[in-house]
């Protein structure tokens, strides 16, 4: 059964930052535009390097070993290399925390 963690602080990453995060056996990137922040995992699917060095083009992270791209609102593929979707994770942010559902 899956709970909501507190992960962070809303101030802890600024607009057009991206932060890592692992919980409970999970790796995930955290990231922050103007509609919002949004989590996935933090693991390329063509290569398993992780996204969190990458940058953030507006609603894309960039892997940065091919250049894969990622919409980070759902995880789907906007260029390849990669062909399979990352995971996404819920969030939630009470009192200007972030709270991420974890199973």
């Amino acid at each position: 059964m899956g709970e909501y963690i507190k992960v962070t602080g809303v101030d802890d990453i600024p607009i057009g930052g991206i932060k890592a995060f692992e919980l409970k056996h999970h790796r995930f990137v955290i990231c922050h535009n103007d509609d919002g922040f949004f989590a996935l995992a933090d693991e390329c699917t063509h290569d398993n390097a992780p996204i969190s060095t990458g940058r953030l083009d507006d609603n894309i992270i960039v892997c940065p070993r091919h250049g894969a791209k990622f919409d980070i609102r759902t995880g789907e593929v906007k260029a390849p290399p990669a062909i399979v979707p990352l995971d996404t994770y819920q969030l939630k942010i009470e009192n200007n925390d972030i709270y991420v559902f974890i199973d």
